[in-house]
């Protein structure tokens, strides 16, 4: 059993690597992490009944009402009951951003943010940095870091010209991104799978983490800043294509916009009211978003969908890919906690360690080469969830640990662009180079998250 687990161990680190040097072999993430998830399954049944004897003893002689134990018995024990609920929790948060995502497309292509690409054409350059950082930040909160920095990047290419300029923009749309997205429950990947497992609720756990993250973005700006020098070189010309003369109107864009950002904030009172899953809520959010947006559209009969925009192809990042992706990293994590891997990782760093800021530094270390996504679900898994009344510990809902480990993730994830879906996107847009990153970059992530913890020690 022990040479199976440590195989299963070296596939999924081998996959964590493939997936964040995806710009240098040019191999889809998505692909490494379903093919992943499959082969690490597989490796677990090869010693299923000593796994599930270590893990589900007393659930599996319940299953088998006291029949003997077989190969075919075991097999049906574990599709039904063992990967069946990495699979429904992965659904969850699947079902969640498709909503969300799906809620800014339609925003998008109605021309609800083209005023913004109007408002933005500043000529100061620094102040044009703070005014996007903010602007991130706040959409961000609402929407994942991926989507963000998409749409915030298709912004940017209609306004600045100069090339040296997007890039320093760009690092700055990535941090105040991540930062964003990092403290409020539906605004990254990773805040939402803390929501959807139980261990945050969504005020909370926004109280935590405003201020670290906010800290964060304003360090990083006040370091990068130093690169600017001189106006803002924009477009003498606003190139703009709606796909129809009949464009809405300014009082239905404003509409749609107040009702996505309100929806999407009703989302957490929900699930606090209902107890349903939150993917219910944004999905009845978007239904209505929907229903409004064709209401509006009445005169287009459908040539909406056939709309063209200078989104960066957001389907290709944000469609299936994200989907097939985040399955894959759902069940090879599954495979990890089920054969005893994490609980035996876990055990030895409360015995020996016992500090969480040791564990959230190192998760976002680890971050940084690796991606952001698989290493904040094997660090939801490394401990349970602490349920005794009136317990302190760092692991009882909203404790700390939950909130430094997303802190760390975010600003992991963002520390080398490599860990993190966002900045992959960031780099194949912008063609940034790899040295520049280091020597202009690099140093002032670094101290921007120092800072940031610093605060986060503070407040907490």
């Amino acid at each position: 059993m022990l040479l199976m687990t440590l195989i299963i161990v070296a596939v999924l680190v081998s996959g964590f690597l493939l997936m964040s040097s995806e710009q240098a072999h040019h191999i889809n993430r998505a692909a490494v992490a379903m093919v992943c998830g499959v082969i690490v399954w597989v490796i677990y049944l090869l010693r299923g009944g000593e796994y599930v004897e270590l893990m589900h003893s007393a659930e599996y002689r319940e299953f088998l009402g006291g029949a003997a134990s077989s190969t075919t018995s075991l097999k049906y024990f574990v599709a039904e009951h063992v990967i069946t609920k990495y699979i429904v929790e992965a659904c969850s948060v699947i079902l969640f951003l498709i909503a969300t995502n799906t809620i800014v497309e339609v925003l998008h292509n109605n021309g609800v943010f083209d005023s913004l690409v109007r408002w933005l054409r500043m000529r100061n350059s620094r102040i044009f940095l703070w005014v996007i950082s903010f602007i991130t930040f706040a959409i961000s909160a609402n929407v994942d870091n991926l989507t963000t920095v998409v749409l915030m990047m298709s912004i940017i290419t209609q306004i600045v010209s100069n090339h040296y300029q997007r890039v320093i923009y760009a690092c700055a749309i990535m941090i105040a991104a991540c930062m964003g997205g990092c403290f409020t429950a539906i605004g990254d990947m990773t805040s939402v799978m803390l929501w959807v497992r139980g261990v945050i609720t969504p005020s909370a756990y926004a109280a935590g983490l405003f201020l670290p993250a906010f800290a964060t973005m304003c360090v990083f700006n006040v370091l990068i800043g130093t690169k600017l020098r001189g106006r803002v070189e924009l477009f003498s010309v606003l190139s703009r294509y709606d796909g129809d003369d009949s464009s809405l109107a300014a009082w239905q864009k404003v509409m749609l916009l107040v009702l996505g950002i309100a929806g999407l904030w009703f989302i957490p009172s929900f699930h606090y009211i209902t107890k349903l899953p939150p993917f219910l809520g944004a999905l009845s959010v978007l239904a209505l978003v929907w229903a409004v947006e064709g209401l509006c559209n009445l005169e287009r009969n459908g040539n909406v969908l056939l709309v063209q925009r200078h989104y960066f192809r957001n389907a290709e990042f944000i469609g299936m890919r994200l989907i097939l992706y985040f399955l894959g990293i759902s069940l090879g994590t599954g495979a990890f906690v089920e054969c005893g891997a994490l609980d035996f990782v876990g055990n030895w760093l409360e015995q020996n360690i016992n500090n969480v800021y040791i564990y959230g530094v190192t998760v976002g270390l680890l971050s940084s080469v690796m991606d952001n996504v698989p290493l904040m679900m094997t660090g939801m898994n490394l401990f349970s969830l602490d349920t005794v009344e009136g317990s302190t510990s760092e692991f009882v809902q909203n404790g700390t640990y939950w909130q430094l480990l997303s802190y760390c993730c975010a600003c992991g994830g963002s520390l080398l662009f490599v860990g993190a879906m966002a900045g992959q996107a960031l780099l194949e847009v912008e063609h940034i180079r790899f040295k520049w990153y280091i020597r202009h970059y690099l140093w002032r992530t670094l101290l921007a998250w120092m800072a940031g913890l610093g605060v986060f020690w503070l407040t907490h």
